[in-house]
């Protein structure tokens, strides 16, 4: 897990990453967790003469209070969402509606829509694998990426049964890896200044587990939880009931490609049932 960041602490980053200068600045939501780092990271982008803000994060008092310190009275053009996870959206229209601001999401925002704040153009990108609503935000001309929960700062994303779908999760890594970004600005820790090596690390370590899982499968097969257990070993409760939901995303997949044969919950290998 990461090292916590004080609640509310922002962090302005530098961004000439092209001819076009955007800067960045962050702002973590005072909600850490195993699953969600130092926090929730809510990102100020700025557009010239105002502002965009994604993923306004938890409903929480001392978030808004953070937020609002650190616009410190600037015009907020637009609220952008990258999914409605609990740690995402419910602050967005508390925080929007005194600013007037717009907050945009799927599906009202669909994949290719470009939203024009300011002076910058910041497309919706649909990645859908760790939920089916996810969006990521791309600003082309300075090869900004901002990635939600579709890719992290450090460790790997949750894709769980039953939302996650682990076969749409790596078409939308190829999708992000086409944009050829230059940066990734996560959902939460800290931003990604490798993002090509970023995006196939992740994409790598999807394939190495379903491979791991697939090898388990063909070792004898079981049900979803006793081939947990073998994959991923002695965990805590809470992250081996996490661990069983990431392992049942990846079961799915391996059933719709043919790999995999279940029946009353117990998983074999295709070629081995009957034996």
């Amino acid at each position: 897990m990461a090292r916590r960041q004080p609640a509310g602490r922002s962090r302005h980053l530098p961004a000439r990453l092209s001819p076009s200068l955007t800067a960045v600045t962050r702002v973590i939501a005072p909600n850490p967790g195993p699953y969600t780092g130092p926090g929730t990271n809510t990102w100020i982008v700025d557009a010239g003469p105002v502002v965009a803000v994604v993923d306004p994060g938890p409903d929480d008092d001392r978030h808004l209070d953070a937020l609002n310190r650190r616009l410190a009275g600037r015009t907020v053009g637009v609220v952008l969402v990258s999914h409605s996870h609990p740690d995402h959206l419910p602050l967005a229209e508390r925080f929007a509606a005194p600013h007037r601001a717009s907050v945009r999401r799927y599906p009202e925002l669909g994949d290719g829509d470009i939203v024009r704040v300011g002076n910058t153009n910041i497309t919706a990108v649909y990645t859908p694998g760790h939920s089916n609503d996810h969006l990521s935000f791309h600003i082309a001309d300075a090869r900004m990426l901002f990635t939600g929960d579709l890719i992290l700062g450090q460790g790997s994303s949750m894709v769980t049964y039953p939302e996650g779908d682990v076969a749409a999760y790596l078409r939308s890594l190829d999708r992000v890896a086409d944009l050829k970004p230059l940066i990734l600005f996560p959902g939460h820790w800290d931003p990604v200044k490798d993002a090509m090596e970023k995006i196939d690390e992740y994409r790598r370590h999807r394939l190495e587990r379903e491979a791991q899982i697939l090898a388990e499968v063909r070792r004898g097969g079981g049900t979803a939880d006793g081939l947990t257990r073998r994959v991923y070993g002695v965990l805590d409760e809470k992250l081996m009931v996490a661990a069983e939901m990431t392992l049942r995303a990846h079961l799915r997949k391996l059933v719709d490609d043919g790999s995999v044969h279940e029946e009353d919950e117990v998983y074999t290998a295709v070629g081995t049932v009957g034996r």
